[in-house]
């Protein structure tokens, strides 16, 4: 007996299989009584033989010939005689074979002869022809696959939404070799149809196809267990050509079919259809063959989104996981063909967005991604419309083209897409923050406090109360120089510890530019053996100039005396430079302005330094104004006043 878990043949005595451990179906009782029915006709039709061969004695083993013994008169008599008797034993056996009722159809043949005795064989049930259908798509992976029988002369009744994706249908009898399904009756918008297997397969039937009688009971028999039911009322409900539906009893939920009289004339489907689906054709008429496979391919599944997703995932040998997630992008772009109860599991949105879900993050685990960003746009986010998947796509923006454009997208697609979904998503609000933040710490450390307080504006619309956010505020504050209003925003709030440093070290920061108020500040880079500082000369001419404490006078290039029509006081002097003894014109600078802090009348040699054109020094004649605090490994210079 054949296992229908794993199809292992067992023996007939078997309860369970003995590969799987599957309990084994229970043979009907024509399957397990069969050799005695077998035998019971053999015996019979060997009665029978014996029967006529012994009322035909006088037939087949003609008495001796006794015309030499008869008179023609006696021997006309006899010949009569026999005729009548043999009309009567005729007509004896007819009525004993018009009796019988089980005689097998291929036990009760009889050759034809002009002495044949015609009799009246019953119509015999022929076994259904059960096995699998499957569903193949244009790149050969297996769509579906479920359990059917044939009827009549090849025809099998499959429900639509089983065969959506495939454009090759085979049928596998549990006996026998696979054949193709080429075409049959099915119009658009049907949920079921009948469709015949090819031609080239021969002759293959099942039981008749018969039209569904509502005013008799039906029989009922499973084509993936054992189970049948008879007798059944059936429940009529309304015509869907070429079937009417019909309800059953609920302890019916397998693929099955129904019979009368030995003809099929309905079928089930399971899980898959709640109705039973009743054939209402004419007796003895053949469904009508009106449609191809490739033309149900063509109408119910070619060119839509799910088609091009179906290629993504047929997509292996020689395509990279970027063509891949290329080809489920260019299905986003197309409009779906299928209802969402009709769309095969593995072609369901959420199945989609877990394969495209994998690609994203290898993507940016392999650092391509320059080549994601530019694959996905918003348009295409949001016709996808998954938040998560968003967020793995906004994470390669970041990557490839920082936190600004990260940002964007997020208060763009990302707000988009959380309006559609009617609820806010926390992590995405996280992630939110997080960009604004990096942001921010960019211009930090870049020393951009324009652009920075502008950032922190637009952060603190979202976020007002995120104290990272709020410390960073303050810091480019201060970097801005206002040291005021950096202190007033850092200590208007309390911070996590997480922060406590970082607010300890600003603090720090805004203490020492109160101490410096009514000083100048010339910063430069830590360890450096030069300190350049930007002055303003007689509030007009903006002049870069080096600090230099051996020089004894402050020296400016002869452009800048030129283009300020500075003149020539106590006349030339002789100096000692690196290059030699020098003769240079003494001008008076009316003003000097660093930092906000300005020095008047302030003598200068016109000096243009050998290979830096354009620069001058701030000798001591200025530097002696002011107390000096130089701090190299800091990187400042401050001048107190005296």
């Amino acid at each position: 007996m054949k296992c229908l878990r794993c199809l292992e043949e067992n023996k007939s005595s078997s309860l369970n299989c003995e590969k799987c451990g599957a309990p084994l179906p229970i043979r009907r009782w024509s399957d397990r009584n069969r050799g005695k029915i077998v035998f019971a006709a053999i015996a019979v039709i060997l009665i029978l033989v014996s029967g006529v061969a012994y009322l035909f004695r006088d037939i087949i083993l003609p008495a001796a010939d006794i015309t030499g013994t008869m008179s023609p008169a006696d021997k006309e008599q006899y010949q009569e005689e026999s005729r009548t008797k043999r009309e009567e034993l005729k007509e004896k056996l007819r009525a004993v074979i018009k009796e019988q009722s089980v005689v097998p159809e291929k036990e009760n043949k009889i050759t034809a002869n002009a002495d044949a005795i015609p009799t009246e064989v019953p119509n015999v049930q022929k076994e259904l022809i059960a096995g699998w259908v499957i569903i193949t798509d244009p790149w050969g992976r297996q769509v579906n696959k479920f359990r059917s029988g044939l009827a009549g002369s090849g025809w099998l009744a499959l429900p639509a939404r089983l065969c959506l994706g495939g454009d090759k249908w085979f049928f596998y009898p549990d006996s026998g070799q696979a054949v193709e399904i080429t075409g049959g009756q099915w119009i658009a918008g049907d949920k079921v149809g009948l469709w015949l297997i090819s031609e080239s397969a021969g002759t293959v039937e099942g039981p008749a196809l018969a039209p569904w009688n509502d005013s008799e009971p039906v029989s009922w028999s499973s084509l993936e267990s054992a189970a049948e039911y008879h007798p059944i009322q059936l429940g009529r409900s309304r015509a869907d050509d070429p079937f009417i539906l019909s309800s059953y009893p609920d302890y019916i939920d397998e693929t099955g079919v129904f019979l009368q009289n030995g003809k099929v004339v309905g079928w089930s489907f399971g899980q898959w259809l709640p109705k039973g689906y009743m054939w209402r054709g004419r007796t003895g008429a053949e469904p009508a063959y009106k449609t191809l496979v490739k033309y149900f391919y063509n109408i119910s599944f070619a060119n839509g989104r799910e088609e091009k997703f179906a290629r993504a995932l047929a997509m292996q040998k020689g395509f990279t996981g970027l063509d891949r997630l290329a080809a489920f992008i260019e299905g986003y772009r197309l409009q779906p063909k299928l209802a969402l109860e009709d769309t095969p599991h593995y072609l369901m949105p959420e199945e989609i967005i877990k394969q495209m879900h994998i690609l994203v993050t290898n993507a940016v685990n392999s650092g391509e991604v320059n080549k994601l960003a530019d694959m996905f746009n918003g348009q295409v986010l949001k016709s996808i419309g998954d938040i998560s998947l968003f967020m793995d796509v906004v994470q390669g923006i970041a990557r490839a083209r920082g936190f600004e454009a990260a940002v964007a997208e997020i208060e763009d697609t990302g707000r988009y897409i959380t309006r559609k979904l009617g609820h806010e998503v926390p992590a995405l609000n996280a992630l939110h923050i997080k960009y604004y933040q990096d942001w921010l710490q960019s211009l930090v450390t870049a020393g951009s406090a324009d652009e920075g307080l502008q950032v922190y504006g637009m952060a603190r619309s979202q976020y007002p109360d995120d104290p990272y956010i709020h410390l960073l505020g303050a810091e480019l504050t201060l970097l801005n120089g206002d040291w005021k209003e950096a202190e007033r925003m850092l200590y208007m709030r309390n911070y996590p510890p997480a922060y406590q440093d970082r607010y300890e070290l600003l603090g720090l920061r805004i203490s020492e530019m109160k101490g410096q108020e009514d000083k100048i500040v010339i910063r430069f880079p830590r360890g450096s053996g030069t300190i350049p500082v930007t002055a303003y000369v007689n509030g007009s001419v903006r002049q870069n100039f080096l600090v230099d404490t051996g020089a004894s006078m402050v020296t400016i290039p002869s452009s800048t005396a030129d283009s300020l029509g500075l003149e020539v006081v106590h006349g030339k002097r002789i100096v000692s430079t690196a290059g030699g003894i020098l003769k240079v014109r003494e001008v008076m600078i009316h003003s000097i302005e660093i930092d906000g802090q300005v020095e008047y009348d302030v003598a200068a040699f016109v000096l243009d330094l050998p290979g830096r054109p354009g620069l001058g020094l701030l000798g001591l004649n200025y530097l002696g104004r002011f107390r000096m605090d130089l701090k190299p490994e800091e990187g400042t210079l401050m001048l107190a006043p005296r």
